[in-house]
């Protein structure tokens, strides 16, 4: 007779089941690490965006629940927010809130150089178990600190 015999096809199902298992557990969303990366990313544009301010590009930050966005200044009093390229608005990923720290400035958006300074500036980013906070200071460098909820 020919065929499979019954070891043959469970070791086969068996290597199935363990291919399917490590798709499935690949795919989920690792949210501490997307915390992690967002903030970093963050941390970057916010200091390239002073570093653009500093050489005459001015730039003002606004910062929502949703998500943070650029405004350029096109001429005296009027702006424009940047809707694409590096400095194009960006929303926080599913699961991440944003928060202002105590001791930053009141409302945005926030000039982000100003007679020769940053603005003292701190945001906090989220999850449900993890939370890391992004300084902006008023040399213009930034931080990023992870603290625990």
């Amino acid at each position: 007779m020919r065929g499979f015999t019954l070891i043959e096809l469970m070791v086969v199902l068996l290597i199935i089941g363990v291919l399917a298992t490590s798709v499935t557990l690949s795919m989920a969303p690792d949210t501490h690490r997307q915390l992690q990366e967002e903030a970093f990313r963050f941390a970057r544009v916010l200091e390239q965006a002073v570093d653009a301010d500093q050489d005459g590009d001015t730039l003002a930050l606004s910062w929502g629940a949703t998500g943070y966005t650029f405004q350029r200044q096109q001429a005296v009093s009027r702006w424009q927010e940047v809707s694409s390229g590096f400095f194009g608005a960006r929303r926080w990923p599913e699961g991440i809130r944003a928060a202002q720290l105590p001791g930053g400035m009141a409302h945005p958006p926030w000039l982000l150089w100003q007679d020769n300074q940053s603005p003292q500036l701190g945001l906090s980013l989220s999850s449900a178990t993890r939370r890391f906070e992004v300084f902006l200071s008023p040399l213009g460098r930034v931080s990023v600190r992870e603290r625990l909820p």
